[in-house]
């Protein structure tokens, strides 16, 4: 007879975010919070990984106008606008790659395309 365990919205939250924090492995998390199988932690990191987004990558990009400011106030707003929409680019940018590694090294596929590669014909 199969043994189920049942954890807590709270712990599973805790091991999300242990697993996303940290450069450990699926199997090493799950090692590390015993957990009898590996595959729960990805389960778990499609469940509630999005709740631990930082502030700035929450923030909804603001409509900015196309119109260029014409006072010097007007310049300097539009200029922190921008800043803020590079910062929040850059932090998805390096979440992304830091995804993409991870599922590289524990899936042990290739995503990033090679250079050079040959293009299947179809």
């Amino acid at each position: 007879m199969k043994i189920v365990k049942h954890y807590s919205d709270d712990f599973k939250r805790e091991v999300v975010q242990h697993y996303l924090s940290s450069d450990d492995s699926m199997q090493k998390t799950a090692d590390k919070f015993k957990l009898a199988v590996h595959a729960s932690v990805g389960q778990w990191v499609s469940k509630f990984g999005g709740e631990f987004r930082t502030p700035v990558m929450n923030k909804s990009p603001k409509k900015s106008k196309t119109e260029t400011p014409d006072t010097h106030h007007g310049m300097a707003k539009r200029i922190q606008e921008l800043e803020e929409a590079l910062e929040r680019e850059r932090l998805m940018n390096l979440a992304t790659n830091k995804m993409i590694d991870i599922a590289e090294r524990d899936l042990n596929i290739s995503i990033r395309k090679k250079s050079g590669a040959k293009q299947s014909k179809k």
